[in-house]
């Protein structure tokens, strides 16, 4: 290949020119006149074209699970270092706390578009990139479920105290460190099911406040109201949330005993009323019959009463009569001859008209004024006239 050649001529082989001169031979003018259109047409084509950009193979993935749901992903992809840019594909659309890193560990540009990150790689032949993803894990009840389809073999670190109860694909390492399982897992679709699980006094307290729940929503069920034991048991549960599982564990007893005591109260209130209900039902029966009983009693002593009023006033109407007829004339006078009743048994008997034709020996002392013996005399000798019945009154209730 011809190169460029520069002659110098002096003056001494040139003695006609006056000045020095320097002459120029091109002879690959050609390749020189190319070369321009070709750097103009690279740098349009940059301008249009779109960068090309690699997509890595992914070479690692650890994720860890987190008490609250959310699953930090740890992977690492290769990089072609001829490309500007790296597509990686993400796990989850829903995505935080995003970092990417090269193999020195200096951070990297991105952008994130849905479950898909591009990364400016810079030259990188490594890309490592950490992010939390909140679309792993779903919740019914009180299981928890983890999926993932990953393209490699990966590890899974559970969170502390946790119980596996299913899983689609069984692991091929699980050890446990510090109360988390590490699983090693192969590549394909898997899932996961777990609860939390509590040890020692946490458990204890767990299973108490468990219980007192239960009971109370049973009382509740059954209309019984437990405002203490529901107070005491909100007061069990903040202690736990603070992790002071002691306390927490004896609260729950106390709002268990309170339970029982406030359906205990209930109980009593309702039986009480229940057998004062009973009691009446049952001697309804007996109240009516002894009431019928008092009532008919009254009445036969009221006859009794009315017929001796009448039997007095009839024995006594003839003597005690004003009346100027001669029959009654005739008839007082025929009493009073026969019976010779005395002035003080006249007095008497003219009493015990004005008290309804009967009266207690008492208050006839003490309306005469006189002792008991003289008295009962003459009551006596009114009764041996059949003047005046003597009666003695006991009375009963039936």
């Amino acid at each position: 290949m011809n190169r460029q050649e520069v002659v110098l001529c002096s003056l001494q082989e040139t003695p006609e020119l006056e000045e020095g001169m320097i002459f120029v031979r091109i002879t690959d003018i050609i390749i020189r006149m190319l070369k321009v259109p070709l750097l103009a047409i690279g740098i349009i084509l940059a301008v249009v074209l779109p960068v090309q950009h690699s997509s890595g193979a992914l070479k690692t993935l650890d994720l860890t699970v987190y008490p609250d749901g959310t699953t930090h992903v740890s992977q690492q992809s290769a990089a072609d270092t001829q490309l500007p840019e790296l597509m990686v594909s993400l796990f989850g659309k829903t995505i935080d706390n995003f970092v990417a890193q090269d193999q020195d560990g200096l951070l990297l540009t991105y952008e994130i578009n849905s479950n898909t990150a591009k990364i400016q790689t810079f030259g990188a032949s490594s890309v490592s990139i950490e992010y939390d993803s909140y679309d792993l894990i779903s919740k019914e009840g009180k299981i928890w479920t983890f999926k993932i389809d990953s393209p490699i073999d990966y590890t899974l670190t559970m969170p502390e105290d946790t119980v596996i109860v299913g899983m689609t694909d069984f692991p091929d390492l699980v050890e446990t460190i510090n109360n988390k399982q590490h699983l090693s897992l192969s590549n394909g679709p898997n899932e996961i099911n777990y609860f939390f699980g509590v040890s020692g006094p946490a458990q204890s307290a767990s299973e108490s406040i468990a219980k007192s729940k239960t009971l109370i929503e049973q009382l509740n069920d059954d209309g019984i109201e437990t405002p203490l034991a529901k107070e005491k048991l909100d007061q069990a549960i903040a202690a736990f949330d603070n992790k002071k599982y002691l306390d927490a564990g004896k609260l729950a007893s106390e709002s268990e005993q309170l339970a029982i005591q406030e359906q205990k109260s209930a109980q009593n209130t309702t039986n009480s009323t229940n057998s004062t209900f009973d009691t009446l039902s049952k001697n309804v029966v007996g109240i009516a019959t002894s009431l019928a009983a008092i009532g008919g009693a009254i009445t036969t002593i009221a006859l009794i009463i009315k017929r001796t009023k009448s039997a007095v006033k009839k024995t006594i109407k003839p003597i005690l009569s004003k009346e100027t007829n001669a029959e009654s004339e005739d008839e007082f006078a025929d009493a009073e001859s026969d019976q010779n009743m005395r002035e003080d048994d006249k007095k008497l008997v003219e009493f015990l008209a004005k008290s309804g034709g009967q009266a207690f020996e008492k208050d006839l002392r003490k309306k005469f004024l006189l002792p008991r013996t003289t008295m009962w005399r003459a009551v006596k000798r009114l009764e041996r006239q059949d003047i005046i019945v003597i009666e003695k009154k006991t009375f009963r209730i039936w």
